[in-house]
């Protein structure tokens, strides 16, 4: 039993919620596009109407957490040295885990997410294969990603912030430069947190020869930099009508303003958990179930 946890969470479900998260949202909006419906008309705002027996969702996510998960036991597998140093992610780099079970549990949860998406959908299943790609591309050394911080960078906010809102936009729509366009602020979202999640990781990321933008610029300039990536985000969504994503980054900016301001690690470490958290609710809003997954996955990570 202890064995299975430990591949579970070798997977990061933690950081898979954000994921679920853009996901669930880009159903949401190629959902109430399908339909029709104005994001701000009363009488059907703030709820989606999800059929509880709509399955495809969950399969969707189910599929989205393989995929995911792929992709950070393949990370963990080549940061070892580094996750040793900064004291973190403890599964393989302190030998709980060894690598060739990494591997083998990395290329089958893949295939199995690979496959699945292309069985609900040909479009999820190609976006899947891309994002496979891309989380390959970031970890695999041959692509020199550590030494590109603008490549690492790109990667993870297409992967985690275009790719993921895309994912729910197939369920109901085809794929399109509308869906693209509306996976933005997502991006932009996705690329803030990303930011403030390089800066505790610097002493380490210096001694593995890990180049970052934290790194490169200094506390100061990124989270400067991360802040005007949630104003920017937040003006986006007023241009695409996604008015829950204006109030989510309304709630949060100030977290990056005073972590800028202040300088502080920890406050930015702050920020982006407090963003992630009000775009899960946002979220649970439209998809209450959701709401039930988080708390299991909080709980259980807790408890772990």
């Amino acid at each position: 039993m202890n064995k299975l946890l430990d591949y579970i969470f070798l997977m990061r479900p933690m950081l898979i919620i954000p994921v679920w998260t853009i996901s669930l949202l880009g159903a949401r909006a190629s959902l109430w596009r399908e339909r029709g419906t104005s994001p701000i008309t009363i009488d059907r705002y703030p709820f989606v109407d999800f059929s509880t027996s709509d399955l495809n969702i969950l399969a969707m996510l189910g599929l989205a957490t393989l995929l995911a998960g792929g992709v950070f036991i393949l990370n963990q597998i080549y940061d070892a040295d580094t996750d040793r140093i900064n004291k973190k992610l403890f599964l393989i780099s302190d030998g709980h885990i060894s690598a060739a079970e990494a591997w083998k549990l990395y290329i089958a949860v893949t295939a199995i997410a690979i496959l699945g998406a292309f069985l609900m959908n040909w479009q999820l299943g190609c976006l899947f294969v891309v994002g496979a790609w891309f989380g390959f591309q970031y970890s695999y050394p041959h692509f020199k990603l550590r030494e590109h911080p603008y490549k690492s960078f790109r990667n993870n906010i297409v992967a985690h912030g275009m790719l993921a809102f895309l994912f729910g936009w197939v369920m109901y729509l085809n794929f399109n430069i509308e869906g693209i366009i509306k996976s933005v602020p997502y991006l932009l979202a996705v690329g803030a947190v990303y930011l403030n999640t390089t800066l505790p990781d610097l002493e380490g990321d210096k001694t593995s020869g890990k180049t970052t933008y934290g790194g490169m610029w200094g506390v100061v300039k990124t989270q400067r930099t991360s802040f005007m990536l949630v104003l920017s985000g937040m003006l986006f969504s007023i241009m695409t009508a996604d008015y829950g994503f204006t109030v989510t980054a309304l709630v949060t900016s100030p977290f990056f303003l005073v972590a800028w301001l202040k300088e502080s690690i920890a406050v930015s470490t702050v920020s982006s958990k407090v963003a992630i958290l009000a775009l899960s609710i946002f979220a649970a809003i439209f998809f209450p179930l959701y709401a039930a997954v988080l708390i299991f996955t909080i709980v259980l990570t807790r408890i772990y």
